[in-house]
């Protein structure tokens, strides 16, 4: 798989280690091993390795120690990913060790071009996908799976409390400031729209292609149920600060209509929010340590969405907000 580059890795794990965990769940025809090579590690505190075997064939290895995360994925390979209208890796053998460890076998599958190369369509065909897994019926299909259910993370007091702190190392808490204190309108814009199944780490490191260069989705530590703009900000803030120049009205229609909502105020005012969370909670210290033009980038995007949600953050409630029930 194609993880996030230079971020902490699970070291003293060895192929020969994990296979082992694996025993007899491994399938009959995976061969024997000809070699491996370690790909970067991910930001879960997982080792990810590439395995070549009998027959020129490639599949993925991935060892993660992240407890409640790591069980997360286990448990979505196994349970949830057939139930989706997007692609994602067969899960061939995947075991659980005693202090919390998951150990999967994966499908292998190629890296997307880097974002600045990505065409309009390219761009679109995400989003419609990403529509579609947030769909209502989606949803439905995984409401028996207690653990998808996500507690608030963002808006509390404790985070704020931190992002506020984070944001006067960063210099810049005169921006951050008046729009943490309005956190409230924020979680209230998301609450208009339908609860629905949201990847939770979506961006294009996690979207690899196929022999059919269709994309699949990968890296499902943070699935859970959820609003839905947050998938789109996070896609949106990663490729533009990679340079990137996403088509987000092109996007956000092909958006809408797949997941069959209207392309009204209150999703606008909820897309707003999540980005304008997403940067205050998730992207300060980041900042600190990046070269300034690419800070800016982030910077820039905060003040322009302060000024859209003085527009858009009273939107009215329409029917997007009804099918919650």
């Amino acid at each position: 798989m194609n993880e996030r580059p230079g971020t902490p890795t699970t070291e003293g794990h060895s192929v020969e280690w994990a296979l082992a965990v694996l025993g007899r769940d491994l399938p009959p025809g995976l061969g024997r091993v000809r070699r491996h090579r370690r790909l970067a590690g991910g930001a879960s505190g997982s080792a990810v390795h590439l395995l070549s075997v009998d027959g020129e064939r490639e599949v993925v290895l991935k060892v993660s120690t992240g407890g409640a995360r790591a069980r997360r994925e286990f448990g979505f390979y196994r349970e949830v990913a057939a139930l989706l209208p997007v692609r994602t890796p067969p899960l061939l053998a995947g075991a659980e060790t005693d202090d919390g460890q998951t150990v999967l076998l994966l499908t292998n599958a190629r890296p997307a071009p880097p974002p600045d190369r990505w065409s309009a369509r390219d761009w679109e065909r995400a989003a419609a996908q990403l529509g579609a897994l947030h769909r209502p019926e989606v949803a439905e299909s995984v409401s028996g799976f207690g653990w998808l259910s996500r507690a608030e993370r963002d808006g509390s007091a404790a985070a704020a409390h931190t992002a506020r702190a984070a944001w006067r190392r960063l210099g810049h808490e005169s921006l951050a400031r008046p729009l943490l204190d309005r956190d409230g309108e924020f979680g209230n814009a998301l609450s208009r729209l339908p609860t629905c199944l949201c990847h939770g780490d979506w961006h294009v490191d996690n979207l690899l292609l196929d022999a059919d260069d269709e994309f699949v989705w990968i890296d499902w530590q943070e699935a859970g149920l959820d609003r839905g703009p947050g998938d789109l900000a996070l896609l949106w803030q990663r490729a533009e600060f990679d340079g990137a120049h996403p088509p987000r009205e092109a996007m956000f229609a092909a958006y809408a209509k797949a997941r069959g909502i209207p392309l009204d105020a209150t999703l606008r005012a909820a897309t707003v929010a999540a980005e304008i969370r997403m940067i205050l909670y998730g992207w300060p210290d980041h900042l600190r340590a990046v070269d300034p033009a690419r800070r800016d980038i982030v910077l820039g995007r905060l003040a322009r969405l302060a000024a859209e949600w003085e527009t858009l953050g009273r939107a009215p409630v329409t029917a997007t907000a009804v099918r919650d029930g």
